[in-house]
C-alpha cells in the first residue's frame, strides 16, 4: 500500500511551506515516526515524520520548492513489501560497515603518511598552516624536507596575494540569500501593517513589586522547576485584563468583529533565522506558575525544533518580549487576524518621582508598547487594558493577583 507523505498546515493562516533538506533518499528504508523532511513556514520549522515503516517509492519535490499545504510530497511503499523493506533495511546496514572500513582505512594511510613528516617538517607546516599533503617531497623515498616546504609556501604566498587583491575588488558587497521564514515573515508583516490600522501606546510600569516578589521565591521555583523571570508576571496580568477588555481579544472580518470568548496566549520567541509564536492555549484557565511553566516549556521546545503544527495554531493575542536584548520600547506588528500585540521592553532600574510626596526612589520600571489595530477599537479601549495591566503588576504584594498558594510539606517560606 501507498501511504503519501503531505505538505501540513502549520497555522491557520499559514498557506504553503517550504523543503528545507531530505533526510532521506529514494530506496530508503525508514522506520514509523523517523524524521523524512525539514520543512519552513513563517510559523514554524519542524521535521514531517513517516507515518509507516517502508520503502521511500518516490520524493516529488527537490530541496526549496515552496508548496501549498495539503501537497504530496513523498510516497511510502508498506503493506507487502515488508520483506523487501527488511532487504534494504540490511543493505543500507552493510553499506554504513562499508563506509566504516573505508574511513578507516584512509585514516591509516594518513597514519602511514605522517611518519615519513619529520618534526622540524610538521613544525613549519602547522605554523604556516599548510597541508603536507599537497607538497611533493624531493627527499629519499619521497620525504618532504624544510626546502620543498619554504618553497611550497614561497609560491603560495604570490598566488594569495594575488587572489586577496581580487577579492578585496570583488566583494565589497555581498549578497545573503532568503532564508525561507525571513521571506515569508517579510511577506506576512508588509501585509499585516496594510491590512491593520496600526496605533501604538505606551505605558510605564514599575515592577518593583514583581522584582521584591522574584527575589523572595527564585530559589523555592528553581525547586519546582521554573525559571521565574518578569515574562510570566506580565503573561497573567495580561490574561486578567483581557478577561476585563474583551475587544482585544478579538479579530476584524467584514461582517462584524469576531470575539473570542477564550484566550489562547502567545509567546514569540526569537530563533536563529527569525520568530516563532507558540501558543498557549486557555490560558485563562491557568495561573501564573502555570504558565510559568509552558511559557518555558514552550521556549525551549521552539529552539530544539520540537514544535507540532497545533502548537502554533489559534492565537488569539501576543506579547513579544524585545526587552531580552536591551531595547527599552518598540512598536511590534500585529499577527493577523489578531487585533493586538504588548511589546515587553528591559526592566531596568532608575529614579523616579513617588506619587505625591515628591520623593525620589530608585524603582525597576519598564515600558510596556500596546500595537492595536483601530479599526477593532479605539484609543480609549486600549489606554484602559493597558492601565490594567499596570495596575496589577505595580500592587503585586497588596492583591490576591499573587496567587497565594499553601507551602508544600517542610516549606520555604514566603508565598509562591
Amino acid at each position: 500500500m501507498t501511504v503519501d507523505i503531505i505538505m501540513p498546515q502549520m497555522g491557520e493562516s499559514v498557506a504553503e511551506g517550504t523543503i528545507l533538506k531530505w533526510l532521506v533518499n529514494e530506496g530508503d528504508y525508514v522506520e514509523k515516526e523517523q524524521p523524512l523532511v525539514e520543512i519552513s513556514t513563517d510559523k514554524i520549522d519542524t521535521e514531517i515524520p513517516s507515518p509507516s515503516a517502508g520503502i521511500i517509492k518516490k520524493i516529488l519535490y527537490k530541496e526549496g520548492a515552496v508548496l501549498a499545504v495539503q501537497t504530496v510530497i513523498a510516497q511510502i511503499e508498506e503493506g507487502e513489501i515488508k520483506a523487501q523493506a527488511g532487504t534494504v533495511k540490511k543493505e543500507q546496514e552493510e553499506k554504513e560497515r562499508i563506509e566504516i572500513s573505508e574511513t578507516a582505512a584512509i585514516v591509516g594511510e594518513r597514519e602511514m603518511h605522517e611518519k615519513r613528516y619529520s618534526p622540524l617538517v610538521k613544525k613549519l607546516a602547522k605554523e604556516y598552516n599548510v597541508s603536507l599533503t599537497e607538497i611533493k617531497g624531493s627527499g629519499e623515498f619521497g620525504r618532504v624536507t624544510k626546502k620543498d616546504i619554504m618553497e611550497y609556501i614561497s609560491s603560495k604566498r604570490e598566488i594569495t596575494a594575488s587572489k586577496e587583491k581580487i577579492v578585496k575588488e570583488a566583494e565589497r558587497e555581498t549578497l545573503i540569500p532568503l532564508h525561507p521564514k525571513r521571506k515569508i515573515t517579510a511577506e506576512r508583516m508588509a501585509l499585516s501593517r496594510q491590512t491593520a490600522a496600526l496605533v501604538t501606546t505606551v505605558f510605564e510600569v514599575d515592577m518593583t513589586p514583581v522584582t521584591k516578589y522574584r527575589e523572595l521565591n527564585r530559589e523555592a521555583m528553581k525547586r519546582e522547576g521554573i525559571h521565574l523571570t518578569y515574562l510570566p508576571f506580565i503573561a497573567f496580568a495580561v490574561v486578567q485584563a483581557l478577561k476585563e477588555h474583551v475587544a482585544l481579544n478579538s479579530s476584524w472580518t467584514d461582517n462584524g468583529i469576531l470575539q473570542k470568548n477564550y484566550i489562547n496566549l502567545g509567546i514569540a520567541v526569537a530563533l536563529e533565522d527569525g520568530l516563532v509564536v507558540p501558543v498557549i492555549k486557555d490560558a485563562d484557565k491557568k495561573d501564573m506558575f502555570q504558565l510559568a511553566r509552558e511559557i518555558q516549556e514552550i521556549a525551549v521546545n521552539a529552539r530544539s525544533k520540537k514544535l507540532k503544527p497545533d502548537d502554533v495554531r489559534g492565537g488569539t493575542f501576543t506579547i513579544t518580549n524585545y526587552g531580552v536584548n536591551g531595547s527599552l520600547f518598540g512598536t511590534p506588528l500585529i499577527l493577523q487576524p489578531q487585533s493586538a500585540i504588548l511589546g515587553v521592553g528591559a526592566v531596568v532600574k532608575r529614579p523616579v518621582i513617588l506619587g505625591d510626596a515628591d520623593a525620589i526612589a530608585v524603582r525597576s520600571m519598564v515600558y510596556l508598547s500596546l500595537s492595536f489595530d483601530h479599526r477593532v477599537m479605539d484609543g480609549a479601549h486600549a489606554d484602559a487594558f493597558l492601565h490594567k495591566v499596570k495596575d496589577i503588576l505595580e500592587t503585586w504584594g497588596e492583591s490576591l493577583y499573587e496567587q497565594k498558594k499553601p507551602n508544600p510539606p517542610g516549606g520555604y517560606g514566603g508565598v509562591w
